[in-house]
């Protein structure tokens, strides 16, 4: 499984309608693409203009087509596009999981990084 982390950070007092951009926007053009797993968004307490999108994929290979063939409102770029002073940062991780004592090795680490 295939990890990619989007660091947001919104202009003060705008992370309400990032929210809805990303719940009425983004999530839905993900779910259509082949390989995606599931998405959480997590906002950060202390610093309510803070938060991380983490969407799972199948692997790395489901992320990069997606990305080959995907529109813009399915990017992160699309995020950035739509509230201005939005800052966006994502990394993308192979994944261990561990089960009831039990560790799965899904692939070696990777990282990789962009900033938009």
């Amino acid at each position: 499984m295939y990890s990619q982390i989007t660091f947001i950070r919104t202009p003060m007092g705008a992370m309400e309608k990032m929210r809805q951009i990303i719940r009425r926007d983004y999530l839905p053009k993900l779910r259509e693409r082949a390989g995606f797993v599931s998405a959480y968004l997590m906002e950060q307490v202390d610093d309510p203009d803070r938060a991380q999108l983490v969407v799972l994929w199948e692997n790395q290979a489901a992320l990069e087509r997606s990305h080959s063939t995907g529109a813009l409102e399915a990017s992160v770029h699309g995020l950035a596009s739509t509230l201005p002073g939005v800052e966006i940062q994502r990394q993308g991780y192979v994944l261990t999981i561990v089960r009831e004592g039990s560790t799965e090795e899904l692939g070696e680490t990777r990282h990789t990084f962009a900033q938009v």
